[in-house]
């Protein structure tokens, strides 16, 4: 193909220009602009012709389609989806039922001769105004591919003229304030692409000012940004243009490296055009290319970035020092356990439990005073708030590991056991306690006293375990809220105090358990990984989890399976549960004698099981044992299935995993663990790490069980404590006690408060604060300087930016469940909407808790946006052998309920398929 040569001198139509000719903005659009600056430059760009914004204003001139289209638009409400699926959905019949210009389409047609030698065309969007710094519009407008005839060309015209009021163009220009009048269209030759990628003139990446960063992929770029394969990925120094490769892409029914793709040669091309093209357009470039089937690469596209170094603050604050430091936040894990905006009494109750989580943790390690008193400040930051919500400080906690002997390894773990990615940068302190500064020897040594502390801590792990139980159960009766309910403020303030001084001090035994079974996992995961590295074995370490025996989270859904089966049996108490809703049903239960054996199980139901729910850590939230009537939905759903009984499924999953254990060790039967030593070969250290990682497991959701049980108490009593502090006249209401943090609510109560007159104020503008804050969308993990907090700003600009998000029918995310399936999707927020699942639906949500066991036995798959390996939801999902998908970004707004979805739990791979 040629490269940018268009000899257009004859044409002088006003509705046609030749690419190089595209020299005014107002005339073609920025798309066409910018690819005529690169024209100018010597850029290689594929030759083309534009269509000129006097053909769009002619057509919307003799269609008279501006006043109905200004109508339209006048009418739509931006925060209203409904209403822009609509309006874009009329505007697109007006202007494809319009007639384009006749002189348009043949100075088109006039002057395709022009163009290169490929038969196939690509028609783009290119408003007035896009890809600038102000308004990328990156996504928003539609391309052609493929286009050959006169017809399919002036479809593909008249396509990106509607683009202009598709419904994701609608919603940015609304929420940008911007509106696209003017636009131009770019016809040019499709390359027969033999690679395509996208190159950062600076990497987004923090810790990469100094390079730039590629992704490129075989073929096509679509196959890139759709995600429907895992692309390459290099980074090159600015300076020198020194290269590698960080990553290999996906090939499927291709053979060969990186190398062959992409060669030094390309490479160094890339850097000098990426480097041309950011003093030209005077900024960081986010540039796509692709190299041809004659090996020669072509620009299609260059846009303004934003980088972290370029960020500002919102209005009226000083812009940030370059040199502050960056801190990663992530919510991975920590958002299952806290899933909404969390409330002032929570955030301090985490904030102090978190620091002597981990603190009490180190010493149970045997981890050095020394070390331990360095990492004060760093434990004491371990979480944060933003937008009302709890995050991770992963900078903190990374450089607290890695000030453990050999602590760089730890982090890895950690990223597997809370499903997060990458590595924050070390905090400065780190280094004074880094293996450069410590001699191996002493490291060694170290590492020898906690490796043996930590094998005796984990030795009477079930005794421990079984302690921290014992030690929640006599909490638990001693708050019991059958117990006199007019228990007087100093016995509540003790109850809150007892509360404290387990989840910070008396807390160990069950991180024990945490720690046991991330170590373990990671181990297994591992040694799973070198023994079995075909790709068909990636997922094999999850099959061995699944179906495990003594799994306390199946105890639930057992126990509502034999609820639901006394419903079947009576006809008249299904017919009941059938036809009636929360409060008349639970009133017409308790009425009524014939449902009196019911009753009885159902109330017995409630007392051991109800303080399992959704959201039952948040406090706010109230339990099934507070509101029997959240069960009802849960148990109408277990009324309508048929077959396979919990029991029976786990026990067909144990069986599937002994199957799958045996297999494997069959395999390492005769592998040697050492090449000079007979024993212990690869069976017999595979089969101690399995035990003890399916053991440490279990023994982890006991803890999670009675932490479920020891919140549930602790809100009853603080809530009782919010009806004193209203009949003090402290408070309007008793739930308004959630506002205040466990200091401020232990002082006022103990009659050492400094002011509790202004308690009342603080309240309101607490409760106010939060509301605004917890409409707040943020990213699942971010980078911000030292200090600075998410603002709204900044969150308007995520949302603006989610619209541009890859729409494909392909995502990925991490497989910790194995199989497949595909199945009609049903796509909940709030395990509270679970009447709307039917049996064998695939689960759409942002995240689970222990709390949504129950529905999990009633659906056939599951696709969360958030969570890890060790996630509660993956574990119950194992139990049940539920195909799982996790870390699906987006999940909830790509996937609509009524879809059907296609999910590989083994390779994390989701696809809509109808």
């Amino acid at each position: 193909m040629k490269s940018g040569v268009f000899r257009a001198g004859t044409v002088s139509s006003p509705y046609v220009c030749a690419l190089e000719q595209a020299t005014d903005e107002r005339s073609v659009g920025g798309k066409a602009w910018n690819l005529s600056r690169m024209l100018s430059l010597g850029v290689p760009v594929p030759p083309g012709i534009v269509v000129t914004d006097w053909s769009f204003q002619t057509f919307l001139d003799d269609n008279r389609l501006r006043g109905p289209i200004a109508e339209i638009c006048d009418s739509v409400d931006p925060s209203d989806l409904e209403t822009l699926k609509r309006a874009a959905a009329s505007i697109r019949a007006l202007v494809q039922g319009a007639v384009v210009p006749e002189e348009a389409l043949e100075a088109v047609e006039a002057c395709r001769h022009h163009l290169g030698d490929g038969q196939l065309l690509i028609v783009r969007s290119s408003a007035v105004g896009e890809d600038s710094s102000s308004a990328s519009f990156a996504g928003q407008l539609d391309s052609f591919r493929d286009v050959r005839s006169r017809e399919d060309l002036q479809i593909a015209i008249v396509g990106c003229w509607a683009s202009c009021w598709s419904e994701r163009a609608l919603y940015y220009q609304h929420s940008r304030g911007v509106r696209i009048e003017r636009m131009g269209v770019v016809i040019q030759d499709q390359v027969r692409s033999k690679v395509a990628g996208v190159l950062f003139s600076v990497s987004p990446e923090p810790s990469g000012k100094a390079e730039m960063l590629g992704e490129f992929c075989p073929g096509h770029g679509e196959d890139l940004v759709s995600g429907r394969i895992n692309p390459g990925r290099f980074s090159i120094s600015r300076e020198n243009a020194a290269y590698r490769f960080l990553a290999h892409p996906e090939q499927p029914d291709r053979e060969g490296t990186s190398h062959d793709l992409l060669d030094g040669g390309k490479i160094r091309a890339l850097h000098r055009i990426g480097l041309m093209l950011e003093r030209e357009f005077r900024g960081v470039q986010d540039i796509e290319w692709t190299i041809d089937e004659n090996d020669l690469i072509q620009i299609v596209q260059t846009r303004p970035v934003t980088v972290p170094e370029k960020r500002t603050e919102p209005a009226g604050k000083p812009p940030v020092d370059a040199g502050v430091p960056l801190v990663v936040w992530s919510n991975a894990n920590i958002n299952e356990n806290y899933p909404d905006p969390v409330s002032p009494f929570l955030y301090s109750v985490a904030a102090d439990g978190y620091y002597h989580y981990f603190r009490n943790l180190a010493r149970a390690f045997g981890i050095a005073k020394s070390r331990i008193a360095a990492m004060d400040h760093l434990l004491r930051n371990t979480i944060g708030s933003h937008g009302a919500r709890l995050y991770y400080n992963l900078t903190n906690i990374h450089t607290a590991l890695r000030m453990a002997p050999f602590g760089s390894h730890l982090v890895e773990s950690f990223n597997i056991f809370v499903g997060t990615k990458g590595h924050a940068a070390p905090a400065p302190q780190a280094e004074s306690f880094s293996g450069a500064s410590r001699s191996r020897f002493m490291q060694w040594g170290e590492l020898i006293w906690i490796v043996t502390k930590t094998a005796w801590q984990f030795l009477f792990l079930q005794k421990r375990v079984s302690a921290f139980e014992r030690t929640v159960d006599e909490y638990a009766e001693q708050t019991h809220p059958a117990a006199p309910q007019q228990r007087s403020m100093v016995e509540l303030h003790w109850a809150l105090r007892s509360f404290l001084d387990i989840r910070c001090h008396r807390w160990t035994n069950a991180s024990l358990a945490d720690a046991a079974s991330m170590i373990g996992y990671g181990l297994l995961k591992r040694l799973i990984g070198r023994a079995f590295p075909e790709h068909e074995h990636s997922a094999l370490h999850n099959r061995l989890l699944q179906g495990l025996p003594d799994m306390v989270s199946a105890q639930p859904v057992i126990e509502l399976w034999k609820l639901s089966r006394l419903v079947r049996s009576d006809p008249a108490l299904a017919q009941l549960l059938a036809d009636c809703e929360g409060s008349e049903l639970w009133e017409k239960l308790r009425g009524d004698e014939r449902f009196a054996v019911f009753l009885k199980e159902f109330e017995s139901f409630v007392e051991n099981w109800g303080f399992r729910c959704s959201g039952e850590l948040m406090m706010t939230v109230k339990s099934f044992q507070e509101d029997p009537r959240g069960v009802f939905p849960l148990l109408r759903n277990y009324v309508s299935l048929h077959g396979e009984s919990p029991v029976d499924m786990l026990r067909r999953q144990a069986e599937e995993r002994r199957l799958e254990t045996d297999r494997v060790y069959r395999a390492l039967g005769r592998r040697k663990a050492f090449r000079f030593l007979p024993w212990p070969n690869m069976r017999s250290i595979a089969g101690i790490i399995l035990r003890w990682t399916q053991r440490a497991i279990a023994l982890r959701e006991r803890a999670r069980l009675k932490q479920s049980l020891l919140y549930s108490r602790c809100r009853r009593v603080v809530v009782r404590i919010g009806e004193k502090l209203v009949e003090r006249g402290f408070l309007e209401r008793p739930e308004d006690v959630f506002f205040l943090t466990h200091q401020e609510l232990d002082s006022l109560t103990s009659g050492g408060s400094m002011d509790p007159h202004t308690v009342t104020s603080l309240v309101e503008l607490r409760r106010i604060e939060h509301l605004r804050l917890g409409e707040m969308t943020l990213p699942d993990t971010m980078t911000l300087p030292e200090g600075a907090y998410s603002s709204p700003s900044q969150e308007a600009e995520r949302q603006e930016r989610r619209g541009t998000e890859d729409d494909s029918d392909a995502m990925s995310g991490i497989g910790v469940c194995g199989g497949r399936v595909t199945a009609r999707a049903t796509v909940l927020t709030d395990v509270s909407e679970s009447g709307r699942l039917t049996a064998g639906d695939i689960l759409v949500t942002r995240q689970t808790d222990p709390g949504w066991a129950p529905v999990f036995f009633v659906v056939k798959g599951l696709i969360m946006e958030r969570g890890g390996m060790l996630s509660h939801g993956a574990i119950i999902a194992r139990e049940y052998g539920i195909p799982t998908v996790v870390g699906v970004h987006g999940a909830t707004r790509r996937i609509e309920s009524g879809q059907t979805v296609s999910l590989d739990g083994d390779t994390g791979r989701v696809e809509l398929v109808g």
